[in-house]
């Protein structure tokens, strides 16, 4: 057999093909753009013009790819594509767990541009992702160091501090909000430098909405305290989405705080300007002599393109040369490779040490060891004061940073930074601020060591004296401060002393400042987004997670533990499964006020609560990074890249099929053999195992199409279009290890020759025995392959329920044996026992597993119509802004007036009509239980939103129009397979739906009556 049919399937290579315009960077990809609009529903018309795969990768090539802030609008249409892709893609118990999985395999994918044997395996992990099962999800949660979160996405996880390619990260917003959403993040602290631009907050904000994540905005600024900088973090109370942006930055102290940041920023700036002609003129040749490369000089303009807009950073300008000097150290470490094959033992030691810098010397390391400040002291150092010289913002002390800030916006959060503070310089500011500074970051991930760990404890207590006004404890702090002090002996200690002596005077005003403001914790990972050898963005309060990312923290994540204690306390709400104003809603609501009624009428939904974070000092807090450390460096090793790849893939890309196969022949050897060596009559000892097979297979062929509409179904699927292969062959498997289980060990040995238990002797005892059995083997299975508990437990109460089904079908064989004129009746059905247990099981569970595959297609449905529906109303409002003369229902009605009346006044809202349209039309036509769930949405709506509507469709008869735009650009350039689907099909959806409104109509009148 070849390679590319025994590993692999067809269809991952033909993933990776569709994408090839995508990673082409010499296509035009503008015709991608139109299948990310928000209009345009991941389960509507573009699915015939565009893969999922496809879809998926641009929305985040989009995200990756386009940098500048005008471009922010496309990010963001390309993140709500991603949402909705990813969710819609992702069923089962994992769903949201499996949209972070898609999405950071997708980024692999695009990342993996030239390497084919790489993006292939991605293609294939992508693919068995989308359906695949839990336990190979958590595989890969864990090959890409991402912990399992809950699915009611309601941990307690985040991170105070990072940047984004504003300040002196590399990400742009929505990019960064979208793997804080990977990694499971809720809650994010996005900080800048002196300024923040308002689209860049607008941006943040919008990306937040789409994912979920709580954003907040933070600026950093700096006082002056004792000749040196202190820095401060101001998160103004009064943004909290887009919506506030405009109006905050209008304020006139605001605006005068971003004017005095922006000339830090420009002052700032000057720095990097001259550290590029230091570097060109002194630290080239310092690289040259160390590692035999000669780099080119930092060409100004080029850089300034590649930073983009706003004045560049020292990390920018570490970034660029670092992608510069790239090609050139592969360069060197080819021809030291070359060099190592021919030295001698001495020599080479000297080449492998070589190769070691090389491999770190990271844009980190030559930020360090050329553009930082200490390496340039010829020039003026930014982050140390320079008196007059400084803009106003760097000459303010403190106090009075903290009290501009404060009366820009009065429900500020301010931070004080601990990095390079002590105890005493903390006292002495919280003083001077008087309340002012409500929170203290304790821990910045990228600067944390085990002893910064023990010298934190004290800012602790700090905290806990101040939060509980204990005035014995605060008292005694300031006199240890001052103790140390006296013993030390450092230069300037009689005036620190002094200054001590003034906090005790004044401490009860210290205690008064905290009597009603909480002293909190902020801890941040200050992740750039680069690969730096420190700890990535996140943090997770481990009781919060499940028990399986729990226990993966205690045993293989110890070292990612942070010595902080997060106090969080667990809250179970109840609320009503159905909510309504009439009788059902009435009882549903009282069912939920009694106890032993909630966990029947009531959903459950757990809430954490956090009540603070305190530093233990010790190894083990409950607090985890969520980013790993990378150790990876630039690539480089003596002996290449990496070890050599392996001839063949893994056996875990072996083709589906065969995979499929595979399993099935296993599952049936152990069947056939089973009865083959135990029943003499040859039906049963030739046939047995292909009738138990063929009884596990038609009824998961049988639920799956019974679960899509059954004979309703759409005429446009065939009946396998519904079938989980994969599904099926691991039910077979399983299935197969049960025949010796229930037909030899149970019926045969334990029941029959150990208890004398049979058909004759006690017929219940013996289909109880053995359905529980079975219930215990089903229910084993399913928690060895990872599934849900709820699932094990439903899988055993189906084997309870099977037993009067056993029974009366027993009875039912055994009267018409009899009838038949059958001897020994009692002998024939002790034979079959096994098979009637098993059948009976599995009708029990082809109506559970059926009805629960029927509820999952028209709970997908239904969200699909929400949404469609939610956009169809939103499209109308606007025509009713933009038109208040006219009766908007009546010209939908009339199509063609529609597209004059916007032609004459200039408001083009057809190209959005019409896409809701057809979006609408091929849920219909396409989707497992559409029909269904359009008819309980049309009954759910008023007769007027009906009205409205019944009335959007109309547009669909104008075929001309609707051609029109299928040519320029709808769903892209592969647009034949839409149009032709439409114009099939759009008559018949028009009549149809016209009937189902008619019907509508009807029952809310006899509701009337």
């Amino acid at each position: 057999m070849s390679l590319p049919s025994l590993y692999y399937d067809e269809n991952d290579y033909r993933l990776l093909e569709i994408l090839g315009d995508v990673f082409n960077r010499g296509v035009d990809r503008s015709h991608f753009k139109t299948i990310l609009m928000p209009y345009l529903r991941p389960h509507g018309i573009k699915e015939l013009a565009a893969d999922r795969g496809l879809r998926m990768a641009y929305a985040i090539l989009q995200l990756l790819e386009s940098l500048k802030s005008n471009q922010a609008s496309d990010r963001l249409k390309a993140l709500i594509s991603l949402r909705d892709e990813t969710l819609t893609a992702a069923r089962g118990a994992m769903r949201n767990n499996r949209a972070r999985v898609l999405v950071q395999i997708m980024k692999e994918l695009i990342r993996a541009e030239g390497d084919s044997r790489r993006q292939l395996e991605l293609a294939h992990d992508f693919r068995r992702a989308a359906a695949g099962k839990v336990g190979f999800l958590r595989k890969q949660l864990e090959k890409y160091h991402l912990l399992e979160m809950p699915e009611e996405w309601n941990q307690v996880t985040f991170d105070d501090r990072v940047h984004d390619a504003n300040s002196k990260g590399r990400k742009t917003p929505a990019h960064l909000v979208m793997d804080a959403w990977i990694k499971g993040i809720r809650f994010l602290t996005v900080v800048y430098y002196d300024v923040m631009d308002p689209a860049v907050a607008g941006e943040l904000f919008a990306a937040g909405r789409i994912l979920g994540v709580t954003v907040r905005l933070g600026i950093e600024y700096r006082a002056l305290f004792r000749g040196r900088f202190v820095k401060v973090v101001w998160c103004p109370g009064g943004l909290r989405d887009e919506s506030d942006v405009e109006a905050f930055f209008r304020q006139q102290g605001v605006s005068r705080l971003m004017k005095l940041g922006r000339e830090v920023r420009a002052y700032r700036s000057r720095y990097v300007h001259a550290v590029i002609a230091n570097f060109n003129g002194r630290h080239r040749e310092a690289v040259l002599r160390e590692f035999g490369v000669e780099l080119p000089p930092v060409d100004r303009a080029a850089f300034a393109r590649s930073a983009g807009e706003g004045e560049p950073t020292l990390q920018q300008l570490g970034d660029y040369i670092h992608r510069s000097a790239m090609p050139l150290f592969r360069k060197r470490v080819e021809e030291l490779r070359r060099e190592y094959a021919q030295a001698d033992v001495s020599a080479r030691e000297g080449i492998a040490m070589m190769v070691e810098s090389l491999d770190a010397l990271d844009a980190d390391a030559l930020i360090e060891r050329y553009l930082a400040p200490a390496e340039n002291r010829n020039m003026p150092d930014p982050d140390a004061p320079h008196g007059g010289d400084d803009p106003e913002l760097l000459r303010l002390s403190p106090s009075e940073l903290t009290a501009r800030l404060r009366s820009a916006c009065h429900s500020s959060q301010l931070t004080l930074i601990l990095s390079g503070l002590q105890l005493e310089d903390v006292l002495e500011i919280l003083l001077e601020c008087e309340g002012r500074i409500t929170h203290l970051e304790v821990f910045n991930i990228k600067n944390f060591t085990r002893l910064q760990a023990q010298r934190r404890r004290p800012f602790s207590v700090l905290q806990q004296a101040l939060n509980e006004q204990n005035a014995v404890l605060l008292k005694r702090l300031i006199r240890q401060c001052m103790d140390r002090l006296r013993r030390e002996e450092t230069p300037g200690h009689f005036e620190r002393l002094r200054s001590l002596e003034r906090v005790l005077v004044r401490f009860d005003d210290l205690l008064g400042h905290y009597k009603r403001v909480t002293l909190r914790t902020r801890i941040g990972s200050g992740s750039t987004g680069r690969a730096s050898r420190t700890h990535g963005m996140g943090f997770a309060v481990v009781d919060t997670l499940p028990p399986r990312a729990q226990r993966e923290v205690r045993l293989e994540r110890a070292e990612d533990r942070v010595p902080v204690e997060g106090v969080v306390v667990r809250s179970l709400e109840f609320g009503p499964l159905r909510a309504g104003t009439g009788l059902a809603g009435a009882a549903s609501r009282l069912f939920c006020r009694l106890p032993w009624g909630r966990n029947l009428a009531c959903r459950p939904r757990t809430r954490w609560h956090v009540g603070g974070y305190r530093v233990t000092g010790e190894e083990g807090g409950n607090v985890v990074a969520l980013g790993g450390v990378s150790r990876d460096g630039n690539g480089f090793r003596l002996a290449g890249n990496g070890t050599a790849r392996r001839t063949r893939p893994s056996p875990e890309r072996i083709n589906s099929s065969l995979k499929n196969a595979f399993k099935v022949a296993c599952g049936f050897v152990p069947a056939f053999l089973t009865f083959y060596f135990t029943k003499e009559w040859w039906v049963l000892a030739y046939l047995g195992g292909v009738i138990w097979f063929a009884i596990t297979g038609l009824r998961n062929v049988i639920q799956s199409v019974l679960g899509g509409g059954g004979l309703r179904r759409s005429p446009y699927l065939a009946w396998n279009d519904y079938v989980n292969w994969e599904r099926i062959a691991d039910s077979l498997l399983y299935t197969g290890f049960s025949v010796p289980l229930l037909d030899w060990l149970c019926k045969s040995v334990l029941l029959d020759s150990t208890l004398g238990v049979t058909v004759a002797t006690s017929p219940l005892l013996l289909y109880t025995v053995m359905a529980l059995t079975n219930g215990v083997y089903i229910s084993s299975h399913n928690l060895f392959r990872g599934l849900p508990r709820e699932v094990a437990a439903g899988n055993f109460f189906r084997s309870v329920l099977s037993i009067p089904v056993a029974m009366l079908l027993s009875a039912l064989l055994g009267t018409v044996l009899g009838a038949a004129g059958v001897a020994d009746v009692a002998a024939v059905l002790q034979l079959w026992a096994a098979v009637i247990s098993k059948l009976s099981s599995d009708c029990v569970a082809g109506v559970i597993e059926g009805l629960a595959d029927r509820r999952y297609n028209i709970a997908m449905r239904r969200w699909d119509y929400a949404e469609k529906i939610k956009q169809v109303f939103e499209v109308f409002s606007r025509l009713e802004i933009a038109f208040p003369t006219m009766d908007m229902v009546c010209v939908l009605n009339k199509p063609q007036k529609f597209l004059d009346l916007s032609r004459e006044c200039g408001v083009d809202l057809v190209p959005e009509v019409i896409a809701n349209a057809l979006d609408l039309l091929y849920i219909r036509t396409y989707k497992p239980r559409a029909r269904e769930a359009l008819r309980q949405a049309l009954a759910a709506m008023t007769g007027d939103e009906a009205a409205v509507f019944v009335a959007s469709q109309q547009i669909l008869a104008r075929e001309r129009r609707v051609a029109t735009l299928f040519v320029n650009g709808l769903v892209g350039r592969n647009f034949s397979g839409a149009l032709s689907f439409y114009l099939l099909n759009y008559r018949t959806y028009l009549k149809d739906l016209e009937k189902m409104a008619m019907v509508a109509d009807r029952e809310r009148l006899e509701e009337v009556v």
